[in-house]
């Protein structure tokens, strides 16, 4: 015989223990138990140790998700100066060396007459350590200033990262340049055609490579979506892209109202 009474609904409904059970849980209890999770979750990421050199050059290359989260929670400042400045030196070194081994072939200019190839040929050389090096210093200054631009967007569009995390998650996605080096020695063993078509698409594979990077680091830096961050991303581009047509229409206005 069954010893357990089976209970009415109203006498159910009626004891406060089990009819606290049958509630829905109430949504502000739930968000508080989210952000307990989410406080929990980032102090165990606070406890992870910081990432070593090896690990961040081969995470950001080739495990982009996890890294970033990693970077974003504790940014290896000086450790990403380290590696933007030794990717800068190799590859000026990469340049210097790539100017002192061009032809009249390898800087492209076969239709001129072979004097006056020459003569361009030779003066882009001599002009090349120079340009290199203005580029190099033209690298850190962009580093700065456009890592700065976009943090102030993203707080723009809502986000919650600070300002040292854009700096390195901006610093890290142009590792993929590295690439290029290796590349850029072995183009100027080949004709200036071959060369320059190589390395076209190289620099569009590495260009898209460094946004998607950009894209995932802005994403974990601000805690917000992938879209929002390719927003973040393109809405410099884009107010410059209207304020060179604006500047354009007006300079044609003026032109065209000062000739007639």
């Amino acid at each position: 015989m069954n010893d357990r009474k089976e209970q009415n609904p109203e006498q159910l409904s009626n004891d406060p223990i089990q009819k606290d059970q049958l509630l829905p849980p109430n949504p502000s209890e739930m968000k508080d138990s989210l952000t307990e999770t989410e406080a929990t979750t980032r102090l165990d990421e606070d406890r992870q140790p910081p990432l070593q050199f090896y690990e961040i050059v081969y995470g950001v290359l080739f495990d982009p998700v996890s890294t970033m989260k990693r970077i974003a929670v504790n940014p290896p400042l000086y450790t990403t100066l380290l590696i933007v400045i030794l990717v800068s030196l190799i590859g000026l070194l990469t340049e210097l060396y790539s100017s002192s081994q061009g032809t009249v072939s390898n800087w492209g200019l076969p239709d001129m007459p072979f004097s006056q190839s020459a003569n361009i040929s030779q003066a882009l050389r001599a002009a090349t350590p120079l340009l290199a090096i203005f580029g190099t210093i033209f690298v850190f200054l962009k580093w700065f200033f456009y890592s700065a631009l976009l943090h102030l967007v993203a707080d723009f569009y809502g986000g919650r990262g600070r300002a040292r995390t854009v700096f390195v998650v901006y610093g890290l996605a142009g590792l993929p340049e590295v690439f290029l080096i290796p590349l850029g020695v072995i183009t100027t063993w080949l004709s200036g055609g071959l060369a320059t078509g190589i390395m076209v698409v190289a620099n569009l594979l590495i260009f898209i490579w460094g946004m998607i990077l950009l894209t995932i680091g802005l994403r974990e830096a601000h805690h917000f979506s992938t879209g929002r961050a390719l927003t973040v991303i393109f809405t410099p581009v884009i107010v410059m892209l209207l304020l060179a047509i604006i500047g354009m229409v007006g300079l044609m206005a003026v032109l065209s109202a000062s000739i007639f």
